[in-house]
Parts: structure tokens; sequence; C-alpha cells
């Protein structure tokens, strides 16, 4: 059972350090390890730092570490070299790619220890392929399998590498886990164990959307490496400035199709002059910065005869015409009209007007909700408006002292302030929730459009909730049986700490759950219906408690639904959320009515503030000894790092590493790295190695944690559906051993626990 989620050849760098403060420890084990197109070569004899010229270098393996007899421009001459010299390479500097070498057996076993005994290693030491050198090491102490053209350790039973994330060096054995993992980080640096001196430290970070994806030592390389990923930018790690980027900034359309991006309005406008039917806008504002589209025309008749980028291009044009309109194309309405004695309206809205009468009806039967209206005397020659309007949910609505009031029943419910067009003593029906009628004893009239304007209240507003005002609420409308009863301080909690309305959180919970009765709220604490998928209701996941859900309910909706990179995002509002998150149209309706039932739209409800996400968020720990696994390598945060946050880096966990859990926050479990320290891993990225779930309990039921294995014996706790245990063993005669919440250790039913992965 899942959580609930969402589910090289390394070339060589031209600079060598050089330096005398090596030990004879250090000069017995070779002196050069390749690395990255950046990382520097450590070498041993001269006391300088020197950047050797030429593009091609000839390195000799002296049997103690490699040796540069040749650098130059020529490969001719570096070939010929190689062709002179024993256990020799040429080397492309510019690519970092072998071109030549005559190493017959690239691969030597080379002892650790300080002036070690040629006798202490095998005989031979040098072999054809890395699996012979590898299994002739195996039974050998301190000793590394070293790469003879390379100058590489490529195995090792020590560690040879430490990284350092500015919180303490992590141990590695081979220099391209310890790469791996630096290269994740902002900041950072690879050391050798052996020589004690840096070879990589990260100057130039690469983000790409906005995100974290390498580092580099030169801005060359990370050029180089960058350039071909739209969105990309450099920072340098010094003065955290962009020195480069292609972050694209500028749209092109033409014909309304989006053709081109670009990273500056220069290029943008270079690349639409001589063309037609372009815009250029910005990415970031919507801002047109240029365009040549026509967003207007001129009609006489049924006839175009000029379009115009500018409304009062068209209107200076129209005005010279007789019994002409000026058409915005974006809507198809007309917004200036010297012509017409009949008008065909939509909602109100002029489409077309028309000479005659018999035009302009034969064209309004070509419509829905349209009606004719003469110019001169306001008269309704034609409508197809509906005769009977009726809601969606049978409701009617009316304007009691200025606000909108909902009649569904015998529930009142009082919305928000009336629109003009909504009167006093008036009855008003609407198909839609949207366009509204007023309805009389002959019928219907169209009158207006409206919504409730929770619908597209930002979901990121503060509301103005305490945790008493929702108890209280909860206490006169909820079922006492109800398990939202007493549950306001979990809903300001999750508004806190993921900037969600708390209003939004209490109303969809009281959809979603039949106000906290349903099934799988009592049973599954799952108070939002979550997994509970129209052709498989019995999918819905199963949470830890009632706060969890809350929280996870507010995570989930800020990440993918009010986040403009969220997955879902059409809007951070109900009706946005309505697209993807319901099947019902009617859905954003729903939740905005029950809003109002809490508390009435006003003024300031909608203008409160937005609230950001918080580092600082509620935290769920899991039982004592959980632990986990990785296959990558895991970046280690401060805090939970979602979308559009920079947290503090602590380090990296290597891939294929087991490591304590101490619980989550939705969306993030806590870790610890190798050193100790905790911090915050995406939980995509663990997989929980001993967590089992307790699950298929009825709901109120309970299971007994016994102190033995046998029914008979003491019950020392009780665990419900959706807590967390800790298997210490597996099933055994149907029982399992545990560690629960309450760190107690006994033994459980095995069959009312489910493996959490």
């Amino acid at each position: 059972m899942s959580r609930y989620r969402l589910n090289v050849l390394l070339p060589w760098a031209v600079t060598i350090t050089l330096s005398t403060s090596m030990s004879a420890h250090a000069m017995s084990m070779g002196t050069t390890h390749s690395s990255g197109s950046e990382y520097a070569q450590t070498a041993t004899r001269a006391v300088r730092t020197m950047t050797l010229p030429g593009r091609y270098r000839v390195v000799v393996d002296t049997g103690h570490g490699l040796r540069t007899v040749l650098t130059t421009n020529v490969l001719s001459a570096a070939m010929k070299q190689e062709m002179h010299l024993r256990d020799s390479t040429v080397f492309d500097l510019s690519t970092g790619r072998i071109v030549q070498s005559n190493v017959v057996n690239p691969y030597r076993i080379q002892s650790s220890a300080t002036f070690a005994s040629a006798n202490s290693l095998p005989s031979p030491s040098t072999f054809k392929t890395l699996d012979q050198a590898i299994a002739a090491a195996t039974s050998l102490q301190e000793v590394y399998v070293i790469n003879r053209e390379t100058g590489s350790i490529v195995y090792s039973k020590m560690d040879n590498y430490e990284v350092s994330l500015g919180t303490g060096l992590a141990p590695y054995q081979s220099l391209q886990d310890a790469l791996a993992a630096v290269r994740r980080a902002p900041q950072g640096s690879v050391y050798s164990t052996i020589t004690h001196q840096a070879l990589f430290t990260a100057r130039y970070d690469v983000y790409v959307n906005n995100q974290f994806v390498d580092a580099y030592q030169t801005l060359q390389h990370a050029i180089q490496s960058t350039s071909a990923t739209p969105n990309s930018e450099i920072k340098s790690v010094s003065t955290n400035q962009d020195v480069w980027d292609n972050i694209l900034r500028y749209n092109v359309y033409q014909n309304g199709v989006l053709v081109k991006q670009f990273s500056t309005e220069q290029e943008a406008l270079a690349y639409v002059k001589g063309l037609t039917d372009v815009s250029v806008s910005s990415i970031a504002t919507g801002t047109v910065v240029f365009s040549n589209v026509p967003a207007y025309a001129v009609e006489v008749g049924s006839s175009t005869v000029g379009s115009y980028t500018t409304e009062s291009a068209a209107i200076a044009d129209a005005k010279t015409l007789p019994n002409s309109v000026v058409i915005q194309l974006s809507t198809n309405q007309i917004v200036w009209s010297n012509a017409g004695a009949f008008g065909v309206y939509r909602y109100l809205q002029l489409v077309r007007s028309f000479q005659s009468e018999q035009t302009a009806i034969a064209y309004a039967k070509t419509l829905d909700h349209v009606q004719v209206i003469e110019t001169a005397t306001h008269q309704v020659d034609y409508s197809n408006y509906p005769t009977s309007v009726s809601s969606p949910y049978g409701d009617t609505f009316t304007n009691v002292n200025g606000m909108v009031v909902d009649h569904w029943g015998p529930e009142i419910t009082t919305l928000a302030p009336a629109p003009a067009f909504m009167q006093s003593g008036v009855t008003y029906v609407s198909n839609d929730y949207d366009h509204w009628y007023a309805k009389t004893a002959s019928g219907v009239t169209y009158v207006g459009q409206w919504q409730n304007p929770y619908q597209t209240m930002n979901l990121e507003t503060s509301s103005t909730l305490t945790a008493q005002e929702i108890n209280a609420f909860f206490a006169a409308h909820a079922a006492s049986n109800s398990v939202l009863q007493n549950s306001g301080a979990y809903f300001i909690e999750a508004e806190q700490a993921y900037g969600v309305n708390a209003q939004y959180l209490v109303a969809h919970a009281i959809i979603e759950s039949a106000w906290g009765t349903s099934y799988f709220a009592r049973a599954r604490n799952n108070l939002f219906g979550y997994e509970a998928y129209t052709s498989n209701p019995n999918a819905a996941a199963t949470f830890r408690s009632v706060e969890y859900d809350i929280n996870f309910q507010a995570w989930f909706v800020r990440n993918l639904y009010l986040n403009p990179a969220g997955s879902f995002f059409n809007g951070p509002n109900l009706n946005g959320m309505n697209v993807d998150y319901a099947t019902d149209p009617y859905w954003a309706n729903s939740i905005a009515r029950v809003m109002s039932m809490i508390a009435s739209y006003s003024q300031t409800t909608g203008s409160q503030p937005l609230m950001p996400v918080q580092s600082t968020r509620p935290f769920f720990a899991y039982p004592n000894g959980a632990r986990g696994y990785t296959s990558v390598i895991m970046n280690v945060y401060q805090a939970p790092n979602d979308t559009g946050m920079v947290q503090p880096l602590l380090g990296v966990i290597p891939k294929g590493s087991y490591f304590n859990v101490y619980g989550d926050s939705p969306g993030w479990d806590k870790v610890a790295l190798p050193s100790g320290q905790t911090g915050f891993v995406d939980w995509n990225q663990v997989s929980l190695q001993n967590v089992v779930e307790v699950n298929g309990l009825s709901e109120g039921g309970v299971l007994d944690v016994h102190q033995s294995n046998s029914l008979s014996s003491p019950v020392i706790d009780t665990v419900t559906n959706g807590q967390y245990l800790v298997l210490l063993a597996p099933s055994a005669g149907g029982f399992s051993e545990i560690i629960d919440g309450q760190e107690k250790k006994g033994y459980v039913n095995s069959q009312y626990i489910v493996t959490i992965h």
C-alpha cells in the first residue's frame, strides 16, 4: 500500500593543482584523479599551480600515478609521443575523452598503506578488466583499484573522497558518487582523503524553471551543459547573482498559435519583423508589447470591410461608412454601431444588428438564449429565452436588505451582497447559478449575470474565523457523532501552515463527508473523499487522524490546485478547482453556499491578505525505529521544500542508503543524514521498509495490542484504522510483533495491518 503520493565519461580539466605538502603515503598512492570536465587533477612534483597550454595531453602511468609528459595543440605530435612510451594515453582536453591509449591492462591494484611493500600486492597487479581487478582485490586490505588511463579510483574498500556541503563531511568510496552528491547541492566541495585537496568546488549553480539542478566549477562548462535547456539560469555561488540565463520571457503568437518563445524582447521583435497576424507578449505579466493582429473588424451588412488592431482606429473608419458596426473579434460582440434598427442580444449584450426585423429574427433563430429588440422602441420582437427556469437544486433567491438570500426548502442562507439587477420583493432563479431570471406569474425574464463571490475568491485569502467559531458552527449544525465536532483548531492550523482558507476547508469537508458522518469519514478519517473514485469508491484512502487528513488536504490543494505550477491549476479559486476536482458542474457553487452558511460574504471577507506557505508545519511522528531506503540520491532540506520555496540544503543521502525516518509533514519525510543531522526529503523518494498501517477495521473498531502473540495475553494498548506501526517481526501464528505510536511493544492480529511503501 502506498502513502498519499503524487506519483558519463568524466572528462579532464585543463588546470592541474600541484603541491609538495603531500605525504609519502599520498605519493605512493598516485596523484591524479579523473573527474568531470572541470574537476581539478592533483599532482605532487612541484610547488605551484599552473595552467598547461594545448588541447592534447600525453600521460604515462609510472606505477605510482600518472605523469604528464607532453601537452600540445598538435594531435599528430601527441600520438607520436604516445607510440614511443609504454602505458601512455592521449587525452583531448577540450572534450575530456581518450584519443588513443596503449595501456594493455588498464586496471591496477594499489595499496593505501604507507610505504606499502610490493610483496603485499598480488602478482600481477595489473588487469585487463575491472571485474578481474576487483576479484583480486576483494580479499586484500586497504587497497584500491586504479584506472591507469585516467588515474581515478574505480574500486575501493576505503572511503577515498569526502563531500562538504557546509554542514560536515560525508564519506564516499567512489569519485563518481561523491561528484554526483555535490552536484546536486547548490554549494559544496569534493576532497580527496589521500591528498586532502579539493577536486571540485561548486562555483556556479544551474537552475531550470527556478529549481536547482546542477553545480559547476567553471562558467564555461555551466553554459556548455545548460545552453540547450530552456528556462535555465546560472548563478554565481559567491554572489547569488544571475551571470547567464536563457529564461523564456516573451511569447510570439501567429494566427492565435504560439510559435516561438524568446529570452529577450529584442529577440522576439526581431523575429516577428515582416510577419503578419503576430503578437509579442510578456510571459510574466501577459502584457502585449507588440501586435499587428486585427482585434476589431468593421462590417457593413454581412461583409467585413476592414480589420484593425485598435478599437479607436476601427471606429474612426466606421463613422465614414453608413450602416456599419465595429465588432470585437475576441468576443464577436458589437462595440459600436451606426446602423441597425433591430438588435440581436444575448444576455443583454448586443451580438449583431440588422436593418430588417425579418433578417434579425432569422439570424437569432440560429442562436440560443437571444432576443431581438427594436432599437427605437426597445420592444422585444423575438425571444428564445426559456419560458420556465429552475435552479439545479430547486432553490430560489431573493434580495433581503441588500443581500442575496438562498431559499432551499426550509433552509435559508444569506449569501452575499446583491447585484444591482436583483430587486427586493422579486424571486429569482438560475439554471446555472450564473445567469439569472426574474420569476413572475407570467413566466421568467432574464435580468443579469452574477455568481456567489466565494466561487471566485482566491482560496489563499486568510479567513476571519477562529477555532472557537468553527467549533460553535459544528455544534449547531453537525450531528453529535460527527468526526468534525471540536476540530476547529485543526482547520486553523492547516490554514496557517499551508496558506489555504480555513472557511473553504470546512465547507469542503462538510460537502464531501456529509457533515462528518459518512462511512469514510468515520472509519477512515477521510473527510474529503480522497481517492474515492466514482468507479471504485472503496479505494478511498485511510488517514491516521482527522487532524492529519485536514493538513494533508491543505497541502494537496495548495500545491496541485492553487499553485500556478500545479498539475491541476486553473485559477486559485473554486471555479478553477471545479475543472479537475469534481465532475459535478455545480460543485464550486455548493462549496460556496456552505461557506456562506458559515459566514456571509462581505467586502471585508474578500479583502483579507493572501497567505504564504510556512516552513514550520505540523509534524506527525512515526513509531520509534522506522527505517527508509532510497534508490536515488536525495537532497535533505532544513524544512519542507515545496514548489516556490527555497530551503537551506543540509546535505544528501546517497542512493542505495538505509536511514531512520522519524515521521512526516504531508509530502515530506523527516530523516537522518549519515552525520545524524535531521532534515526533510521528498517522500516520493523514500521507500518505508518496516512501517505498516492498521487497516480493515469496521467503523468504530479497535485493534488490540497484546503483550504476547496470543489472544489470551493481556491487552496493553489499542490502535485504530490509519495508525502507523513499526513492524519488528513478521506474522507468526497470525500475530506480528510491532511498536505502536505510544512506543509500546506488543503483538497484533496480522490480518489488520498492511505494508506502507
